[in-house]
Order: structure tokens, then sequence, then C-alpha cells
């Protein structure tokens, strides 16, 4: 899957230079596998894992884990990701797709 355009602007914004090839490559792979081939499933995901990390490489590392396990687990430890509404959290937090 390629990442959208406003999940790469927000890693830029959230992580140092030298973590965002790192940061990109695992966040492709994981919600390649968490999103089922399913776009709105993978923004969601990648969204999650981004809000859950707040720019911290260990809290990424733990939301990815927690993805691959399940992913609705971590919808749900995301506030605004697990119900009504998620669509438009996404947008107030990473702008309009």
């Amino acid at each position: 899957m390629k990442i959208p355009p406003r999940i790469t602007r927000r890693i830029n914004q959230d992580f140092p230079q030298e973590e965002r090839a790192t940061i990109l490559q695992l966040l492709e792979e994981v919600i390649e596998s968490a999103g089922r081939g399913i776009p709105i499933l993978e923004e969601r995901v990648a969204a999650a894992i981004l809000l859950h990390s707040r720019g911290n490489f260990e809290r990424f590392a733990q939301a990815t884990d927690l993805a691959q396990h399940d992913w609705r687990d971590l919808l749900m430890a995301v506030d605004g990701m697990a119900h009504e509404g998620w669509e438009q959290h996404i947008d107030r937090e990473f702008g309009a797709p």
C-alpha cells in the first residue's frame, strides 16, 4: 500500500529525520497485514498508530505490535478511532485527504 500523503506529512511532522525511513517501512508492512487490502482500513490503522505514537519511536513500536496482534485493540486504545466519527477525527488530526 502506498502511504497516503497526509499520513506521510504527519510522520515528517512528528518524527526526527533519522527515524522517518524506518517508520515508513514498518508502517507499510503493518498496515498491509492489518488492513487486509482495504484502503480505508489501512489508513485508519496507520492514523491510529501515529496518534498513539505521538512522535515517540517506542510508542510507535508498541502500537505496531498491537496492530499486528489485533488492529481492533489498537483502535480501542486510541481516543476517537474506535467508534462513529473516526473519519472526522482523522480529518481533524491529519487534514483533508
